[in-house]
């Protein structure tokens, strides 16, 4: 079994085996680290361990990338696996890569080069905020919310019950413009992890259809 009665344990999921190491290095005196090549590996080891206490991956990696990852985690029956924190660690500062990673379900999002103070002290938030219970809940009913610091009234959620006709009201084009650009990322995450979702995404594709922008 992974993890001492003392330490907590980590999940490092990267294709390089060099950051792997250098994660491992900063990392292993207060944790316990388990490592893993790409998101297949990561994700056949919290199957088979299940006693993993916060994830750091990368994004882009073969077989499996952080996105796929990710959302296979956010949509697991297990809650110790759906509800374990993830940081994103990546060479990608552009926007759309770092709204990509929370609308995943990523928790936080840090850059290449990653100092070592830097990846401490979110490894010990992280850990002591899901151990003690003061981190909420993650709520998987749906992979269009993204955080209201991005959205703009209404909200993607509410956009596309509006769509959909479950709610009235007026859709904003700043709103609509954000749930297209969310919907090409809500069909990688149902193909990637048969989600199931395929009849949903075909009609709100054809509710686009009625709106211009």
């Amino acid at each position: 079994m992974f993890g001492t009665k003392d330490k907590f344990t980590i999940l490092v999921v990267d294709d390089s085996r060099t950051v792997r190491a250098s994660i491992n290095k900063v990392l292993r005196s207060s944790y316990d680290i388990i490592e893993a090549e790409d998101g297949e590996d990561a994700w056949e080891k919290l199957l088979e361990h299940q006693k993993v206490n916060m994830i750091i991956s990368d994004i882009m990696m073969p077989k499996l990338d952080g996105y796929g990852l990710i959302c296979r985690i956010r949509a697991a029956t297990q809650p110790e696996i759906m509800n374990i924190p993830i940081v994103v660690i990546t060479s990608s500062e552009d926007a759309i890569t770092r709204e990509r990673a929370h609308v995943c379900g990523a928790n936080d999002f840090i850059v290449k080069p990653v100092s070592a103070a830097d990846l401490i002290e979110r490894t010990n938030f992280h850990t002591e905020a899901k151990l003690s219970g003061k981190q909420a809940p993650l709520d998987t009913s749906t992979f269009s919310e993204i955080e209201s610091t991005v959205i703009e009234t209404p909200d993607i959620y509410t956009t596309l019950e509006i769509i959909r006709g479950a709610k009235e009201g007026a859709v904003d084009a700043y709103a609509l413009d954000l749930a297209i650009e969310v919907l090409p990322l809500l069909e990688y995450c149902n193909k990637a992890n048969d989600i199931g979702l395929d009849k949903e995404i075909d009609k709100i594709k054809n509710a686009f259809k009625k709106y211009s922008i």
